[in-house]
C-alpha cells in the first residue's frame, strides 16, 4: 500500500521552521518528499504544498497529528 500526504502550508515565515523540525523528526518513515511553490509574482509565495510519501504505521499517524497541532497547515490523504 501506498500512501501520500498533501501538506499545505500557509504563513511559511512563521510555520517553516516547525514543519522542518515534525519532518525531520520523521525522516525515517518519509520515502519520497517534493515541495511546490506557490510562486504568482516576482516575490516568493506566504504559502505552499509539499508532498510526501510515507511508510504505514503508527509512526505515519503521529506525523499527522503533529502537523495538524501547526496553525496554518491543512493536510489531504491519498492512499492506493
Amino acid at each position: 500500500m501506498t500512501k501520500i500526504l498533501g501538506i499545505k502550508l500557509t504563513d511559511k515565515i512563521d510555520n517553516a521552521v516547525k514543519l522542518q523540525s515534525i519532518l525531520t523528526k520523521f525522516n525515517c518513515i518519509i520515502k519520497l518528499r517534493i515541495g511546490i511553490n506557490n510562486k504568482q509574482t516576482i516575490f516568493c509565495s506566504d504559502s505552499g504544498i509539499i508532498l510526501l510519501e510515507v511508510e504505514e504505521g503508527n509512526s505515519s499517524i503521529d506525523l499527522e497529528k503533529e502537523l495538524t497541532d501547526i496553525e496554518g497547515i491543512e493536510i489531504q490523504r491519498m492512499i492506493f
